[in-house]
């Protein structure tokens, strides 16, 4: 992604990772999260050949690393946006969340994604996702359907800066992060593809074991006007 704004940060935080002594343990329970306790979030869900075998590609090349747990390729996915724990956030309110959200991307239509470099973060490796731009105007719609709903003080808060990729392994201890930098110096030449997004999905995410698994609760699809 050269020659962009996304390229940029890319490249920026490529650098520094560079300079990560250590890889972290992914999977420590967040505040609010325990064991069987479930989260409501908003998902881009992918059935993509194509982006199967490119994530599987990069997850065949640091099979030998066992601190680096692959994502199953029925668990490819991009996190857009966070609702709120189910039992906080009931079924009818999240039903009424869903209709909120389909009547606000109603006029979104399908779009391609490209997909790679890989990079990571001391948590894991991922795939960037650009261009930003559509999978960031879901995004705030879907918040503003979320603010409808609990108020915009329960919006979920989120990073500042949105940054699309896609997870290609979860790291589940904190060896040095040499053999990570290594690896991905190679894997960065590898070309991105081009991925077609076309819905959205709410889902209810659990954790089971070193994995997300999850239930459809509702799938908004871009028209193709």
């Amino acid at each position: 992604m050269p020659h962009s704004h996304e390229g940029q940060v890319d490249a920026d935080d490529w650098e520094a990772f560079q300079r990560t002594e250590r890889m972290a343990d992914h999977w420590y329970w967040r505040p609010g999260h325990r064991p069987g306790r479930n989260y409501l979030t908003w998902y881009l869900v992918f059935d993509d050949q194509a982006l199967r075998d490119h994530v599987a590609y990069h997850q065949k090349a640091l099979a030998d690393l066992n601190y680096l747990d692959p994502v199953p390729s029925d668990g490819i996915h991009m996190t857009v946006q966070g609702v709120g724990f189910p039992d906080q956030v009931d079924i009818e309110t999240a039903a009424r969340i869903g209709e909120q959200a389909a009547a606000r991307t109603a006029d979104i239509e399908p779009f391609t994604l490209t997909v790679g470099p890989v990079a990571a973060y001391p948590g894991g490796t991922f795939l960037r996702a650009a261009p930003w731009g559509p999978a960031a105007d879901v995004r705030e719609r879907l918040r503003e359907a979320i603010a409808t709903e609990l108020g915009a003080d329960q919006v979920p808060a989120e990073p500042a800066r949105f940054k699309p990729h896609i997870s290609a392994t979860y790291c589940n201890a904190t060896p040095p992060a040499a053999e990570v930098i290594h690896r991905l110096t190679e894997l960065r030449r590898v070309p991105p593809i081009a991925v077609p997004v076309t819905s959205v999905s709410l889902l209810e995410l659990r954790r089971e074991g070193h994995t997300y698994r999850w239930t459809i609760r509702r799938t908004v699809t871009f028209t193709s006007s």
